[in-house]
């Protein structure tokens, strides 16, 4: 029971499907905002990011489940949307939440063995969905700061040291063998796409899968976004076509809507009021 002082804080609010899964309470407190200045009145000081109505994490939770839970005919919204075969596995940022899956324990195994050989924070995918044919990493943006690429590295050095990004796409073509980033120009825009195509592809090898990076995005941001995207959708990266086309939000939202679910009236509900506060508060400014 959550006291009443405290219940502004009580992420479950945002969230429309399965808001007591245990998974949500370990990435809410983990990703939770820090800093003075967001404490004053006004700001979400204090709140877990699942809990902001602008969270990208929350509108992929609450996409992703509702359509999760509705069973084969939700996931086909997921399928027809992104261009894949039939899903049979989801992973929330590299949870399975219903199966607890050997899946997970690949991609847990993948992530350590790869990127567990460098210092610093460890990719968390968003989505990993597995169909009957692909293995897809989800890249899901709600926000834009400005024109800036939503999938920038960030490479700040200090001391003259290389920043955290280099060494690993360095660790990726040296060590991992993907030879194909030393070409790469322009890399620094489109770091965490490049780092979905590392683990799709591994984790494609091994389970004898296509590898498939697709990102979700703001319809709103499309244009901007287009043009970071290609770097990577036009790059030796994508030869077997492991990049697809770009979806969005307002896609699922079209599709939601025809496909008459049970989730079908609350989840457009939630949609648009995360769309909404993302045009507010999200520094969507182009």
């Amino acid at each position: 029971m959550i006291p009443e002082h405290l219940a502004q804080y009580d992420f479950r609010t945002n969230l429309i499907a399965d808001p007591h899964n245990p998974v949500l309470i370990q990435k809410a407190w983990r990703d939770h905002f820090a800093g003075e200045s967001l404490w004053k009145p006004g700001k979400d000081g204090g709140k877990a990011y699942l809990g902001v109505a602008n969270s990208e994490d929350a509108m992929t939770w609450n996409v992703f489940r509702s359509l999760q839970i509705e069973g084969p005919r939700g996931l086909q919204v997921v399928s027809e949307v992104l261009g894949l075969s039939a899903v049979e596995s989801v992973l929330f940022w590299g949870c399975d939440v219903e199966k607890h899956s050997e899946i997970q324990q690949l991609l847990s195994i993948l992530i350590r063995t790869v990127d567990g050989q460098l210092r610093g924070t460890m990719t968390e995918p968003d989505l990993v969905l597995v169909t009957e044919g692909e293995v897809a990493f989800v890249e899901c943006k709600l926000n834009l700061n400005g024109g800036q690429s939503p999938w920038k590295a960030q490479t700040n050095r200090s001391n003259g040291k290389e920043s955290g990004a280099m060494r690993r796409m360095r660790s990726y073509a040296k060590v991992s063998g993907f030879v194909e980033l030393e070409s790469l120009k322009d890399w620094e825009d489109t770091y965490q796409l490049i780092r979905q195509y590392v683990y799709a592809t591994r984790m494609a090898d091994a389970l004898r899968k296509q590898p498939v990076v697709v990102p979700v995005i703001n319809g709103e941001h499309a244009g901007i976004l287009k043009t970071f995207y290609s770097l990577v959708q036009d790059s030796p990266l994508n030869q077997g076509g492991v990049f697809r086309n770009l979806a969005t939000w307002q896609d699922f939202s079209a599709k939601v809507a025809c496909a008459q679910l049970a989730c079908t009236a609350r989840l457009i509900t939630k949609m648009i009021e995360s769309l909404d506060s993302s045009r507010e508060k999200g520094r969507t400014r182009q």
